[in-house]
């Protein structure tokens, strides 16, 4: 082949402009490519910065909500223990005047009249190692009053 003749020539010159337009088409191929990256990061910026504080609030509010449940849970262990001494209180009294009534026993008060005292000293005697029985004997209390106490002291133990 002559590299003097015309056709050669075009022939070439079509080559290399063949050549052009593949390098930019991969060139503008490369450039849509990056700018759609570019514009994929911007938009994931734009929505983890909004929400990000939304986050962040939403920590905070849970943060006040758990303190709120256990200031609660605190507050209900509390008055279920009251009203379980109450309770116990009751039905010490409601026994106590059972006993009256069917005159079961003739002297109840074994030394105290006050119901927390007797609590506190059935509590002592079963500590001690003394059977119901042996209690209810030596503070002149019904059996059925005792074994409420020594129950429910039980649960209280059990609820700690």
């Amino acid at each position: 082949m002559d590299l003097s003749t015309t056709e050669f020539w075009i022939a070439f010159q079509l080559l290399i402009d063949l050549l052009l337009v593949l390098l930019i088409f991969f060139f503008l191929r490369n450039i849509k490519n990056c700018l759609r990256l570019s514009a994929t990061r911007e938009v994931a910026e734009r929505v983890i910065g909004a929400l990000e504080p939304l986050l962040k609030e939403a920590d905070s509010v849970s943060k006040t909500f758990e303190g709120q449940l256990k200031e609660k849970n605190g507050l209900i262990k509390e008055l279920n223990e009251k009203l379980d001494s109450r309770i116990i209180s009751l039905n010490l009294l409601l026994n106590r005047s059972e006993v009256f009534l069917s005159s079961e026993v003739r002297n109840v008060a074994g030394g105290s009249d006050h119901v927390y005292d007797q609590q506190a000293s059935i509590v002592e005697l079963y500590e001690q190692g003394h059977s119901a029985e042996e209690i209810a004997g030596k503070l002149s209390m019904p059996r059925g009053e005792v074994d409420l106490v020594i129950d429910l002291k039980k649960k209280f133990l059990k609820m700690k």
